[in-house]
């Protein structure tokens, strides 16, 4: 049994470790969108107001999500197990 936990936290730590790879190289792409909608956010007409305000909270929350994995790849790879949310 204990073999069957060690293997099964070796292959979460393998997850958590590609899944903050993963995050941390679509990381620079999210902030460069982010930017472009803050800009335009205040600049736009009334409707396009309303898409800027939605993309801009959107891609936070993705930003936020990404940012997340890439500390749970970081504690992966020091041999930390973080807790899920």
């Amino acid at each position: 049994m204990e073999d069957y936990r060690a293997e099964l936290r070796r292959q979460v730590r393998l997850g958590d470790i590609a899944t903050g790879e993963a995050a941390g190289a679509c990381l620079p792409g999210l902030l460069r969108r982010l930017g472009h909608h803050e800009a335009r956010a205040g600049t736009a007409p009334h409707l396009l107001r309303l898409y800027h305000l939605w993309r801009r909270n959107s891609l936070r929350r993705q930003v936020a999500d990404a940012r997340w994995h890439v500390e749970q790849g970081r504690a992966a790879r020091m041999g930390e197990l973080a807790s899920r949310r």
